[in-house]
């Protein structure tokens, strides 16, 4: 029987720490967890090596139970080494892969289909993804082309100013001639959200917005801003349960995660 004061692990590369649905996803994988008398451990590397030299000393010096890994891939290195340390382990993987490992699975194009279906049904006449990325999220991208309005696609402006550049475009629309601005930062949509405000920008009859990934900080701005919930939330208490059951069970298929929905609110 597995010692109920071990920990599970997580190790999580920079970066991922300011995406608002990675957050929620660690964020939630404790609760379960706590629930059965576990820790939570959590460790911050640079790069995979650095990820894979952390399960080689938690495998050496003891007391992790078992690990979850984020962002597993087809011919992972890091599922290849857990199976050679023996490391009980659950991942976040994506459901094109197929997974013959312990995993919550997660369609990467369901957030696209998602946003695509609801921009099918709005009246505006562009389409504009603003980011401060200097690779841009293609999934975003794929909304538009996944739209049935003959064959529209969502134009990027890739900015360092995204704010600046939500104002321009919002000059020149109006409600005759709407649009949506979609986002992949919750921050700069609410600081994009303000700024138009104070432009006295018609929100939403003129311009509305839109965040790839909600969050609370979408939910408290002055007018909360529609978002997509990729069920960040859901996808942890998933990993959390599964790590559970493959630390004392050993024979845990994938499980799928419910897919992402737009929660409109204020600003569309």
């Amino acid at each position: 029987m597995t010692d109920q004061a071990a920990s599970i692990g997580l190790v999580i590369r920079h970066g991922r720490d300011r995406d608002p649905v990675a957050s929620a996803i660690v964020r939630a994988i404790a609760g379960p967890l706590l629930a059965a008398g576990m820790r939570f451990i959590t460790r911050s590397v640079d790069d995979e090596e650095s990820e894979l030299r952390t399960y080689r000393l938690w495998a050496r010096v003891g007391g992790i139970a078992g690990v979850i890994v984020l962002g597993a891939r087809e011919e992972d290195a890091r599922i290849r080494l857990l199976r050679q340390i023996d490391m009980p382990f659950v991942a976040l993987a994506p459901a094109a892969d197929d997974a013959d490992y312990p995993a919550v699975t997660v369609d990467a194009a369901a957030a696209s289909r998602a946003l695509a279906a609801y921009l099918d049904g709005h009246p505006a006449r562009r389409w504009m993804y603003v980011t401060a990325q200097s690779e841009p999220d293609p999934l975003v991208s794929d909304a538009g082309s996944a739209a049935g309005d003959g064959g529209r696609r969502i134009e990027v402006v890739q900015t360092a100013d995204v704010v600046a550049d939500a104002v321009r475009i919002a000059a020149e629309s109006s409600p005759e001639a709407p649009t949506v601005l979609v986002f992949d930062s919750d921050h700069d949509a609410v600081a994009a959200l303000d700024a138009l405000e104070e432009h006295g920008v018609a929100v939403p009859d003129a311009v509305s917005l839109i965040c790839w990934s909600d969050s609370l900080v979408c939910q408290s701005a002055s007018r909360p801003i529609t978002a997509i919930d990729r069920h960040g939330r859901e996808i942890g208490a998933l990993l959390g349960t599964a790590a559970l059951a493959a630390i004392h069970d050993g024979d845990v298929g994938p499980v799928t995660a419910p897919e992402p929905v737009v929660v409109v609110r204020e600003t569309t």
